[in-house]
């Protein structure tokens, strides 16, 4: 099997959920399962800019073979307010003003798509379904696509363009249940193939007291950890308020670090802490010296830090609008979610108080992680879902001039 890979970014310099994940599932996939694995994408590093920040050119990284190419515009800041007029009613925003609103999202880059194009891939997994590389490559490359779309219920998956985008894939490569019952009652494609495939994490290592001294507590210091990007809509800053009522009512409440790379500004004070990025050792050490760990976004399709969360020893507190991460925690018996501030409250109060039932949590969660989301399990799933796709696309067939 050759797999091919569209994405916006690929690299291990590359912080971000989903193409964290495929990354490590193209690896995966060539040393467990001996598959060809090329990845079209651009320099880009942040998703914030897409500016092109790594070489441009061909290389191998672990065994798969990266062809990155230069983007011709990245993001454009005016797609922030296009996006909240979208967001208003988006089923009524013009197909022109849809596109529109993609190429200011980014990045576009028409040499990567016309690399995949022409290659001789059998199927290229593309990802994530509102980005441009996404919205045309699922077009263009039609059947052969297995479709990683990472869709979450958000106002840009009502546009009037996506129909077409889902509709002309060969296959679904989901992150959750919750996932796929999102696409199939939003668009016709139930008939075509489809699996929850999920993802899954390489445990870290780190120290605990280390961690606290890089992120700036004191030695033993309790703590409460949000790990992922800040910005609004990652819930960051409802998150920072949320605490801050809390430690007004609760003023012996421990304080709360936001760890991560900051896309959009969060002041810190006495009752938060934006530590900003940090290496992976101070990431797991915060991880396994937390009391808790809180993931706030309403609007993720899998969540791989709740599952770092359970690997390194902390319980999980979820946004119950989220229905991926309020999946695992209910399949797993693994952790609590809140959905306004007396939720937040009493599961704040509950967690901070009984040591005995954080640790029954995290035992239920890495239980579930180590069961579910294991890689020879996930490359298992993967190849039966290629294999069901692989069998309905036509082959593609080299005509000889004349």
């Amino acid at each position: 099997m050759k797999l091919g890979l569209v994405v916006p970014r690929y690299g291990v310099d590359v912080v971000g959920g989903i193409e964290h994940w495929l990354r490590l599932l193209c690896e995966h996939l060539v040393s467990l399962k001996g598959w060809d694995v090329e990845v079209f994408t651009t320099g880009a590093v942040s998703a914030a800019t897409w500016a092109d920040e790594l070489p441009v050119g061909d290389f191998d990284l672990e065994g798969v073979t990266v062809h990155r190419r230069h983007s011709v515009s990245g993001r454009d800041p005016r797609s922030g307010e296009l996006g909240v007029l979208i967001g208003r009613s988006p089923a009524a925003v013009p197909e022109s003003v849809a596109r529109r609103f993609v190429d200011l999202v980014g990045p576009v880059c028409p040499d990567v798509l016309d690399d995949a194009a022409a290659s001789d891939c059998d199927l290229v997994a593309v990802t994530p379904y509102l980005f441009w590389p996404a919205v045309h490559g699922a077009v263009r490359l039609g059947r052969r696509v297995i479709f990683h779309c990472a869709a979450h219920d958000e106002p840009e998956l009502h546009l009037s363009i996506m129909p077409e985008v889902f509709g002309s894939v060969g296959g679904f490569a989901y992150n959750s249940y919750s996932e796929q019952a999102l696409v199939e009652r939003t668009f016709p494609i139930a008939h075509l193939p489809a699996g929850v495939i999920g993802a899954t994490v390489v445990e870290g290592s780190g120290d605990p007291d280390t961690a606290r001294a890089a992120l700036g507590l004191a030695p033993g210091e309790p703590f409460v950890l949000c790990v992922g990007r800040v910005e609004r809509a990652k819930g960051s800053h409802v998150l920072a308020d949320l605490w801050r009522l809390y430690r007004r009512r609760r003023p012996d409440a421990p304080r709360l670090v936001f760890l991560g790379p900051v896309h959009e500004g969060l002041e810190g004070d006495n009752d938060v802490i934006v530590a900003g990025l940090q290496p992976e050792d101070v990431k797991w050490g915060a991880l396994q010296a937390c009391e808790f760990a809180v993931t706030p976004s309403a609007w993720e399709s899998f969540s791989l830090v709740v599952l770092e969360a359970w690997l390194a020893g902390a319980p999980v507190v979820v946004n119950r609008r989220c229905a991926a991460t309020l999946e695992h925690c209910v399949r797993s018996r693994g952790g609590l979610w809140f959905f306004d501030y007396a939720d937040f409250e009493a599961v704040a109060d509950r967690l901070l108080a009984d040591r005995a039932l954080r640790a029954r949590l995290v035992a239920n969660g890495r239980a579930y992680t180590e069961r579910v989301f294991n890689w020879p399990t996930i490359v298992d799933r993967y190849e039966i879902l290629a294999d069901r796709i692989l069998a309905r696309t036509p082959r593609r067939v080299s005509v000889p001039p004349g």
